[in-house]
């Protein structure tokens, strides 16, 4: 009797998610190579991980039948639930269906971890869902497809006429029967059963949204010792410290165990500059006129590339704001599973704030949102920066917000204001100011660019661009002006989704240091790092100090070659040369050779030796990152 009743709805969850797999891959049609093979791996693959959320969203009807006395089986007010019951879960199935559409507009993938962290932060998801997008007619037009969806259900599953009385004891058999069925079926799949080798968009397609979700919910953090590939702790001790070392000026303070502490000493005073690091929202290169992008979207990143230094080839480490944040900041590679700054005990670590704040620096962290979001607050704070959010602003300040914060003219406008505070108490600042403007809705002030407000993401680039501008014009009215380093960098690319799972031209990111009064103008193409930064400004400021980071002077270490950090979840990957050397859970690894249409798989060992010391090693970040005094005496 229970499963009989649960068979409407077993339909209903079936026949949705079908359909939604149907439509994924139509709008996935120019990235996933439809060979008949492909097509069958994603509809089988597919099925699976239907079948076992299925057993899992059947759950709350079959505690209602559970519950139901016995008496009350096929009675009226019985049938009248039922018939609203179909309807709620047909809405919820069809509200699901839109939601993983619209995610998918934004990251070309299910529901995954970034949902997760989506439903924490509620009022800025809802907010942003609301101002991007016709909230009320979806929600109408869904409600209708419900009624719709649960009177086809009616009609093919109608109430039975004559219902026997089932017992308790029958149905808590039943139910318990229903629970042991979703635990094998759980038991017996892994997230990888829906990889499809050489498609990642394929394979996202063949899972469900729901599994992905609790998926992600219980696997935030991974270990990496547990689920990588590993060397002996004194081979990747040995290992990382031949690709740490710097050949100019380095030292190690400590000849054994895991502590990669360096001395980084520098020849003359150090210049202790202000320093203004803009980390800008999806500002991928490929919107750059300076990277062959003819729109004209970005004239004024293009003249800053032209009058400072340009790191044409640097990669972002993730793909989301906290990986940047956490790379500029922290100099760190990213470490499998989610950013650093969303985890635990990631207070008084080695950071580019405490390096600043020891030589007397004032060193603030600036947003134009609420900083409570993705824990930015908690960590900056925790880490040699003191917190100036949207909770510091008032009207005045603010000409225009939206749900994500004030818009970039606003925010810059504040961090002038923080500047010339800093430069009055006599004080050299460290500002990491943060912007929000590139993001969906992107809506900002009308009349600044000849792209309306909330029209597309080319609208959000523009304007973002004419804030920078806007922001060097005001700043070169200031006195400190003169005396201060400007970088602009991405926290991420506006998307890194596409056939290959990690191509690394989707995480090409503009990095310009500007300061015309001790910066010459010069291009430097080798490959770059957003970790570099910390250690590429600390180099231009002639900082001696002590430093755990990872990230290398290429400025002045002659003899480094170039590499980068990028990663997704669950895998991690080093880029060197023409080698993308890609850490997977399994202790797997790959490799490919870039860039190219097609990236082919090669063998060597060398790539993967230096792949496993520097995540292997960064993974102990809780107990080897822990700050310590910089300043050399």
């Amino acid at each position: 009797m229970l499963f009989k009743r649960l068979l409407p709805y077993a339909v209903i969850y079936f026949t949705v998610q079908l359909v939604l797999r149907l439509s994924l891959l139509t709008r996935s049609w120019l990235n996933i190579d439809f060979e008949p093979s492909a097509i069958v791996l994603v509809l089988v693959k597919g099925l699976w991980f239907d079948l076992v959320a299925t057993g899992f969203v059947l759950i709350p009807i079959a505690l209602y039948l559970l519950f139901l006395p016995a008496r009350k089986y096929g009675a009226t007010a019985d049938r009248i639930t039922d018939k609203i019951l179909r309807f709620v879960f047909a809405y919820i199935v069809l509200f699901g269906f839109i939601a993983e559409h619209l995610f998918w507009s934004e990251f070309t993938t299910r529901f995954n971890f970034i949902a997760v962290d989506y439903l924490v932060y509620t009022q800025e998801v809802i907010g942003n869902i609301v101002e991007s997008y016709p909230l009320y007619w979806l929600l109408t037009a869904i409600g209708i497809a419900a009624l719709v969806v649960s009177w086809i259900s009616l009609r093919l599953f109608p109430h039975a006429s004559g219902v026997p009385q089932p017992t308790f004891s029958k149905r808590s058999a039943q139910f318990a029967g229903l629970l042991a069925v979703c635990g094998v079926f759980y038991a017996a799949s892994n997230i990888e059963q829906a990889q499809i080798k050489g498609n990642a968009e394929a394979s996202e397609v063949a899972t469900n949204g729901l599994y992905n979700l609790f998926y992600a919910f219980w696997h935030n953090e991974i270990s990496y010792d547990r689920f990588y590939a590993i060397d002996p702790e004194k081979d990747v001790i040995k290992t990382a410290r031949n690709l740490l070392l710097e050949k100019d000026g380095e030292t190690f303070t400590h000849n054994d165990g895991k502590d990669l502490t360096r001395l980084v000493k520098k020849t003359g005073a150090e210049k202790h500059k202000n320093v203004m690091l803009v980390v800008m929202e999806s500002m991928s290169a490929n919107y750059m006129g300076a990277f062959g992008n003819t729109s004209g979207l970005t004239p004024n990143l293009d003249r800053l590339s032209r009058e400072g230094i340009a790191f044409t080839n640097t990669y972002a480490t993730g793909t989301r704001t906290v990986r940047g944040l956490e790379a500029v900041t922290l100099s760190i590679p990213p470490t499998p599973g989610q950013s650093i700054i969303r985890r635990p005990d990631n207070e008084n670590l080695f950071s580019l704030g405490f390096v600043f704040k020891d030589r007397g620096y004032d060193t603030k962290f600036i947003y134009g949102g609420y900083g409570y979001f993705d824990n930015m607050n908690t960590f900056f704070a925790g880490n040699g920066f003191d917190i100036v959010d949207r909770t510091n602003m008032n009207k005045e300040e603010m000409d225009f917000a939206n749900i994500w914060g004030i818009c970039d003219e606003d925010m810059f406008n504040r961090a002038i204001k923080e500047a010339d505070q800093s430069f009055a108490s006599g004080k050299p600042f460290l500002h990491l100011v943060m912007t929000t403007s590139n993001h969906r809705p992107y809506t900002y002030p009308e009349g600044r660019i000849d792209i309306a407000s909330g029209s597309n993401r080319l609208g959000g680039v523009k304007y973002a661009d004419y804030s920078v501008g806007k922001l060097i014009e005001d700043a070169k009215t200031k006195p400190w002006f003169k005396d201060t380093i400007f970088i602009f960098v991405a926290d991420h690319t506006a998307g890194a989704g596409g056939k290959a799972e990690l191509n690394p031209e989707k995480y090409h990111i503009p990095m310009i240091f500007y300061a015309p009064q001790h910066i010459k103008p010069q291009h430097f193409g080798a490959i770059a790092s957003q970790i570099d930064l910390p250690t590429i400004l600390l180099g231009m400021l002639n900082f001696s100090y002590y430093s755990k980071f990872y990230g290398e002077d290429l400025l002045h270490d002659s003899d480094e070659i170039g590499h980068a950090f990028i990663s997704n979840f669950q895998k991690v990957a080093l880029i060197k040369s023409d080698e993308l050397t890609v850490l997977a859970p399994k202790r797997k690894i790959d490799q490919f050779t870039w860039p190219a249409v097609q990236m082919k798989k090669i063998g060597g060992n060398e790539n993967k030796r230096e792949a496993v010391a520097y995540y292997q090693s960064a993974s102990w970040w809780r107990e080897e990152f822990k700050r310590i005094p910089t300043v050399v005496k």
